[in-house]
């Protein structure tokens, strides 16, 4: 028998004992002391207690590395506490066994929510100061993260907390934007100009899913007419070229370059007082719509092949001096194109080619110089794609005479001014479908924005990959066929985002032939000025961070220029997680790695961080580079409530009735209707009432014990213990050794449970044991005369209880906490208790048998 260990003296500090013993355990326990909670003073042991030990400075490697992906900010919902549960009960469990286990949360990088929520709350501060704007973004942020980790400690989550302290630390932005440079450099990475969506009220890029919706919108149509310069002579000067434009994109003529003929269209030549207009046939029938309140209609009087505009040209409306050619359009770019809308606008014959503004012009602009080897398509590839308006929503220069006018103040200014010089045309309003900012409301527009790409597919990381068996050697063969399989999947990474928030990447451009800046001693020059914060790449001018000396190694200029874009959230997530990985670690110093997640997403996220890593580790062993050594899957349900946790559940529920709901099978079982929040909240109650019947039990053992001291019996903490084979039939009598051996098959149960990481079925073995058997042998205890075998009684009660109060502290931890205080001697935390076995019987008898006898034979005297 073994006896734990006596009090401290007076001199060590308050530490948590649990509600007084007389005020709680004298009598049955009460329905006040069951709906009580202790967890503020639980959370104070473990703190001071300093029951999760985080030692940075030891050079010892952990057993176990708890691994996730990145932890959102903003709210917490059931599929992001399901995993922190599920890590969270491994953590204890393996604890309470000896070993080490890290776990640093690994939280999400700038994420979208607080750039949005900040824009929703003061739009103002961010189109007009950029500064302000970043700081309170990351005070926000700040706040948020502090929140959710709150959340999840009052949850009884052990971590090492302070890795939240690291995110906000303006070094931890210069790191991961040297990474980029480093990518630079190894040239995996490509730029490209892309079209990206811009809202000309809050004066910012708009992301693609995150802050631009499709609206449906009715809108005026207007036809602008492009007089003939070159072409159909014949006809006199009045000939015009007529184009449609909604009402709401008449800014776009200002950027037109050309015009797109689709060579399988018909075209009207028409006249229409004293004019001669030239539609696309389907452009045509729109104008002339019955529903038009107009008198008078264009009427036809020949058609026209495509062919028919070759060598002709036609005026810019409102540029005169700019010639606009005409570019055919071949059949097969129809193919290329998968949007149905761009399509549909194809197949009506006329595209204004302005491949800035425009995204079927930016889409033909990329598409026909690969199909067609035509002078048309070589003019197009030759030709640049530039903005003629800035990223404060000014026309530039490359706008002509519209140069300094405010976009939001364009379209009624170029309608007036096509209305003056005979050029416009209005019809009925149309349907159509627009792109709208979420922040404002307001319709967003095109602009040409530079984006960095990981290249995946072209740049020889998957055919590294691919070609090294040593790679895939410390895979798990249950893992290594489905991460191989995924890999080969990955696709191109977009890396650079337009937003106003996150990490910043600093880009800097020749001013005169816009190459880059690639020297390494100047990136770090310029890396070095903004260490204290990216904030300072908006304070500084081109001059103050670049060396006096730079010039263009391709033109030999001292002009430069600088290009603000941000890390994309998700890459800058895959960055800080390889920061942090064994991506840099021999195999032969590297823990286990474990993960609890959902396999779909968890493979394509190690996927992605698997090419980043090879990248990264290209000039050595690809066998070194994998992100997580030694990894460990554990594979959670894909299909769950993304319902959040609300603030009232928090508040209503104990920790443990939230912790138990994270983990059980209604979660994928149930389909969720509307928000789940309903659902939800039933489960709780549910759990919370099975929580109240298991505390119960507990607390009426915790009471038993109590009751023997009150008898005389002075060592109410004696356990049997497993080190010294003892024989448990020599120290006690017979019902009391069914109960140990009963208990024995439940501890045996529970650790094949563990070993298969069901966590739900070892929470449901020890409710039903505690439900029924327990529950049993406290009543049969309680109802007979033992003064004769009461050591005998309190052995095997104490050592009962103390083995299912370890089991059920990973799942459990408050519960069991607030128990063990009650019962144990020692001051402490149970998860410092060393873990106890009980010892095998010899005896040889059939104990569920036997047991029911017993429950039989006490049912029938009483």
């Amino acid at each position: 028998m073994k006896k734990a260990k006596s009090p401290s003296g007076n001199t060590s500090p308050k530490h948590y004992r649990g509600k007084s013993k007389k005020e709680n355990l004298t009598s049955a326990p009460t329905e006040s002391v069951l709906n009580s909670s202790d967890e503020a003073e639980i959370l104070k042991l473990w703190t001071t207690q300093n029951v999760y030990k985080v030692d940075e400075k030891t050079t010892e490697l952990p057993t176990y590395v708890i691994r996730e992906m990145p932890t959102p900010v903003h709210t917490l919902s059931i599929d992001t506490l399901r995993s922190k549960i599920y890590q969270d009960i491994f953590l204890k469990y393996e604890i309470m066994h000896g070993h080490t286990v890290a776990y640093s949360p690994l939280w999400e990088t700038s994420p979208f929510s607080i750039e949005a929520s900040v824009i929703r709350e003061d739009a103002a501060t961010a189109a007009e100061n950029i500064i302000n704007f970043r700081k309170q973004c990351r005070e926000f942020y700040s706040q948020q993260l502090e929140a959710q980790q709150q959340k999840l400690q009052k949850l009884g989550i052990f971590a090492d907390w302070s890795s939240a302290e690291k995110i906000l630390e303006a070094r931890f932005e210069t790191k991961l934007f040297s990474f980029f440079d480093r990518l630079r450099e190894t040239k995996f990475l490509r730029d490209e100009l892309k079209l990206s969506y811009w809202c000309t009220k809050c004066v910012a890029p708009l992301e693609v899913g995150k802050t631009v919706t499709s609206v449906s919108n009715s809108v005026l149509d207007t036809y602008v007419k492009f007089p003939f310069n070159n072409g159909f002579e014949e006809f006199g000067k009045d000939v015009f070229f007529v184009v449609r434009f909604p009402f709401s994109q008449l800014w776009e003529v200002a950027g037109t370059i050309a015009v797109g003929i689709y060579e399988s269209t018909t075209f009207l030549l028409t006249e229409f007082e004293n004019q001669y207009l030239i539609f696309s046939e389907p452009q045509f029938k729109k104008f002339v719509d019955p529903n038009t309140k107009r008198k008078k209609y264009p009427v036809p009087i020949a058609k026209l092949k495509a062919t028919q505009f070759n060598n002709c040209t036609i005026s810019h409306p409102l540029f005169s001096l700019s010639d606009l050619p005409f570019f055919q359009i071949p059949k097969k770019i129809v193919e290329s194109i998968s949007d149905s809308s761009q399509k549909k606008e194809l197949l009506a014959g006329i595209i204004p080619l302005n491949p800035a503004h425009h995204s079927l012009s930016y889409s033909v602009f990329n598409t026909l110089p690969e199909i067609h080897n035509s002078t048309d398509a070589k003019f197009i590839a030759s030709t640049p794609i530039t903005s003629i308006f800035d990223e404060i929503g000014r026309f530039t220069e490359d706008a002509d005479t519209l140069c300094g006018l405010n976009l939001s103040d364009a379209i009624q200014f170029i309608s007036d001014e096509l209305e003056n010089r005979g050029c416009l045309m209005k019809a009925r309003k149309q349907k159509i479908k627009q792109l709208e900012c979420q922040h404002c409301k307001g319709l967003s527009v095109s602009r040409p924005y530079r984006h960095w790409m990981f290249p995946v597919t072209s740049n020889g990381v998957k055919k590294a990959v691919a070609k090294s068996s040593e790679y895939w050697e410390h895979y798990d063969d249950e893992i290594r066929d489905d991460i191989q399989s995924e890999m080969m999947r990955t696709s191109d990474m977009p890396i650079s985002s337009q937003r106003q928030w996150g990490i910043l990447l600093p880009i800097l451009r020749c001013d005169n032939c816009s190459s880059l800046i690639t020297d390494k001693k100047i990136l770090r020059t310029v890396r070095s000025s903004i260490r204290r914060g990216s904030e300072h790449w908006f304070r500084l001018s081109v001059e103050e961070l670049l060396p006096a000396d730079t010039v263009c190694m391709n033109c030999h200029s001292k002009d430069f220029r600088k290009e603000t874009t941000y890390i994309e959230n998700h890459f800058a997530n895959l960055l800080q997680t390889l920061d942090t990985s064994d991506f840099k670690k021999s195999p032969d110093v590297a823990s286990t790695n474990v993960v609890f997640a959902p396999p779909t997403a968890f493979l394509k996220w190690l996927a992605e961080l698997s090419m980043l890593s090879v990248a990264f580790q290209i000039n050595r062993s690809v066998k070194a580079s994998q992100p997580f050594k030694f990894l460990k899957l554990n594979r959670i349900a894909d299909a769950v409530w993304n319902t959040e946790v609300q603030e009232k559940f928090l508040k209503k529920y104990p920790a443990d009735v939230l912790r138990l709901i994270s983990i059980t099978p209604e979660l994928h079982q149930d389909q969720l209707e509307g928000d789940g929040t309903k659902q939800l909240e039933a489960l709780l109650e549910a759990y919370n009432h099975k929580y109240a019947q298991l505390k119960k039990i507990l607390y009426q053992t915790a009471e038993l014990l109590t009751n023997f001291e009150k008898k005389g019996y002075s060592d109410t903490h004696t356990i049997l213990s497993n080190e010294h084979g003892t024989e448990v039939s020599d120290v006690l009598l017979g019902p009391d050794v069914l109960a140990v051996s009963l208990t024995n098959k439940l501890l045996i149960d529970i650790e094949a449970a563990y070993q298969k990481r069901d966590f739900y079925g070892m929470w449901q073995l020890l409710y039903d044991f505690c439900r029924t058997d327990l529950q049993f042998y406290i009543e049969l205890c309680g109802s007979e005369v033992i003064d004769k075998r009461l050591e005998s009684v309190q052995l095997a009660v104490s050592s009962i209880l103390k083995v299912i109060l370890q089991r059920l502290a990973p799942l459990h931890p408050f519960l069991a906490e607030e128990i063990f205080a009650q019962t144990n001697s020692s001051i402490g935390s149970i998860f410092q208790d060393k873990w106890n076995k009980l010892p095998k019987i010899s005896q040889q008898f059939d104990t569920e048998t036997e047991w029911e006898s017993l429950k039989k034979i006490h049912q029938s005297t009483n």
